[in-house]
């Protein structure tokens, strides 16, 4: 897999990139092998959720969970397959999970980087351009606007989801020297990726925390969400 080159251009929300990805390309398909396709926990409820496959198969029939080396939290990771390294989810005419495919897929050729602003400590969102040679997607003739990209590919709710998520990663990584027990890995496993055990153990009052509503009413973005908030003001405390 050949390392990725990112444009030296900072593009902002209205500014203006030239791509296009169809099967008339003649690399249709190609970025779909030998990828380390890593889940976000909005990805991963997507995909489990459109396949029907409750965490525990997902994993066992595509995808495996360790610990990330930079994150130092539970990561699941998708397996390409053995005998040609192409995603699992690759058919001839495309992606099967099309509609519900993660938001690494979605996004490219982009690479969305969130800052704080030093001066109003507001959310800045700055986009690059990934350059890769089989990708021929840059010289098809059609320009649009970032924002118009991230809306044709939906990835408002992967935006969403990732920031908040990106909290986690970003407090973790603040603390990267105090170490987490197997039980506070466990508990952000199960509020992350285990959305359907967590239900459960909220409704047994085994987990406590404020909810708006019962548990069991929870639709599971409302439970990720939670979930993620869980972590934050239970789990990843340092002070």
């Amino acid at each position: 897999m050949e390392e990725p080159v990112f444009d030296p251009r900072e593009l902002g929300l209205d500014d203006e990139l030239v791509f296009a990805c169809h099967p008339g390309v003649p690399c249709f398909n190609r970025c779909c092998y030998d990828v380390h396709l890593v889940l976000s926990p909005y990805d991963f409820l997507r995909l489990r959720r459109a396949l029907g496959l409750s965490p525990e198969e997902f994993i066992e029939r595509y995808g495996e969970v360790y610990i990330g080396e930079v994150t130092q939290l539970p990561v699941i990771a998708v397996h390409m397959n053995s005998h040609d390294f192409a995603c699992p989810f690759l058919r001839p005419e495309g992606c099967s999970v099309y509609a519900d495919r993660p938001s690494a897929c979605r996004i490219y050729p982009l690479a969305r980087f969130v800052r704080r602003d030093p001066e109003t400590g507001k959310k800045v969102e700055v986009y690059r351009i990934i350059r890769e040679t089989h990708c021929k997607g840059h010289y098809e003739k059609r320009p649009l606007t970032v924002r118009a990209f991230i809306a044709e590919q939906g990835l408002e709710p992967y935006h969403y989801f990732n920031d908040l998520f990106g909290e986690v990663v970003a407090r973790r990584q603040r603390h990267a020297d105090s170490p987490l027990t197997g039980d506070q890995l466990d508990l952000i496993f199960l509020a992350c990726y285990d959305l359907p055990r967590f239900r459960e153990e909220l409704k047994a009052g085994r987990i406590e925390m404020e909810l708006e509503k019962p548990p069991e009413e929870l639709s599971e973005e409302e439970l990720l969400e939670a979930g993620i908030r869980l972590v934050m003001e239970k789990v990843l405390i340092f002070d």
